[in-house]
């Protein structure tokens, strides 16, 4: 018996021996000798592969926007002269007039066509536009003509609208306070008092819509009753009448207007009228610097403009009258003076000039010659020989664009100071 059971299990590991290595194991109970159910092997279960981690894409740092080039910031001046470069020729030829026309209530349909067609910039009111007897003293007539008048310009650039309120007996209106003449501002010899009256000047100007005083007479005489002007002149000590023509000139500033000096280079050394004739001074550049000049040199940086004569002197300039003259308007007043304003012509319908030159030639000249705004009162043949003067010389190259935009310039820099139009409104 224990043979058997010895070849048995022989025989049971013999067996197992042959089996493929993941047969079920059976177990034999050795309680029973019999063997038991088999145990399937169960396999393990392998970890998980794990999934490859996506390597995150790095936010890329934003590129900087490049910082612009900021555009280069134009100075006033600069701004203005691109504001001029954009205008056309007879647009700028219109702001270098000052014309006038007749009538008391509206602007006349000659000069209406005039202004609009050469886009005159400028207008001169002169008496006879007055109704100086009315109840009012010829105020609210003149507000209403100054209006007709700017509601016939086309051009977004104001008008300057002037007249010439001296004092004395040139009032051009009924004043209700009386307005003492210029030798008597003199004989008082009291800035105040001047400052005062043109102040008071002024705001009846522009109440009546006019923003330009032509005055005041800085001419001096030694003896004034000998000359034309008489009372027009402050006195023959050329210091008073420096100190009282500065005080004229700021009461018209603060009034509201711009004031216009005259009658460069002084009218107080002849007895000649020059609305009839060509006076003549025999007087050397030294001379008038130690006399006629001073009142100038002294009002040279409160002035908006400068009124030229129409004289002659020989001496300084042979060959043209004064409101004619480089030597005078470019190489005195500009130069020698320092005068920055505009520099304007006493009126072209006067025979002072005339009897010199064409109208047509006269107004290139002074052009030339370094004036800036040509003065013509209401006669409309004469207003055109200036236009047609300065428009061919600006075509045929003698007046050469440059030299318009600088008087342009000039002419548009009094109206803004004194109209508050700015150019560059709507610029971004």
């Amino acid at each position: 018996m224990k043979r058997f059971w010895c070849l048995f299990l022989i025989a049971i590991l013999l067996l197992a021996c042959g089996t493929e290595p993941d047969a079920p194991i059976v177990e034999i109970d050795p309680a029973t000798d019999t063997a038991a159910p088999a145990r399937t092997a169960i396999p393990e279960t392998p970890e998980p592969t794990p999934e490859p981690t996506e390597t995150p894409t790095p936010t890329p740092e934003p590129t900087p926007s490049p910082t612009p080039t900021p555009e280069p910031t134009l100075s006033p001046e600069d701004r203005l002269y691109a504001y001029i470069d954009g205008m056309t020729v007879g647009e700028k030829i219109g702001q270098l007039c000052m014309f006038g026309f007749s009538g008391t209530k509206e602007i006349s349909a000659e000069f209406k066509k005039i202004l609009q067609t050469y886009h005159i910039g400028n207008v001169i009111l002169y008496g006879q536009n007055m109704s100086r007897t009315n109840s009012d003293g010829g105020f609210g007539q003149c507000r209403r003509l100054c209006e007709s008048v700017r509601n016939a310009n086309l051009s977004e650039i104001p008008l300057l609208i002037s007249t010439d309120v001296e004092g004395g007996n040139v009032t051009r209106f009924h004043w209700s306070k009386s307005l003492l003449s210029a030798q008597s501002l003199g004989k008082k010899d009291d800035t105040d008092r001047a400052f005062d009256q043109f102040r008071y000047i002024a705001e009846g100007l522009t109440g009546a819509g006019i923003n330009v005083d032509l005055a005041p007479c800085l001419d001096i005489a030694k003896d004034p009753g000998a000359t034309f002007l008489g009372k027009r002149i402050i006195s023959s000590d050329a210091d008073v009448a420096a100190r009282i023509g500065v005080a004229c000139i700021e009461g018209l500033h603060d009034g509201g207007c711009l004031s216009i000096v005259k009658h460069f280079p002084g009218h107080g050394a002849t007895a000649a009228d020059s609305h009839e004739s060509t006076p003549v001074v025999q007087k050397s550049l030294d001379s008038l610097r130690l006399y006629e000049l001073l009142p100038f040199a002294a009002a040279i940086n409160a002035a908006d403009g400068v009124m030229a004569a129409h004289i002659s002197y020989p001496k300084i300039d042979d060959e043209h009258i004064a409101s004619q003259s480089e030597v005078f308007l470019t190489e005195i007043l500009r130069e020698e003076l320092g005068f920055q304003g505009f520099i304007m012509s006493d009126d072209f319908r006067m025979a002072g000039l005339r009897k010199q030159t064409s109208l047509s030639d006269g107004a290139v000249q002074f052009i030339l010659a370094g004036g800036d705004l040509i003065l013509c009162g209401a006669n409309h043949t004469y207003q055109k020989q200036i236009l047609d003067g300065l428009y061919a010389a600006v075509e045929n190259g003698t007046i050469d664009e440059r030299r318009l935009n600088e008087s342009v310039y000039r002419i548009l820099s009094a109206k803004m100071r004194v109209t508050g139009w700015d150019p560059f409104e709507y610029e971004d």
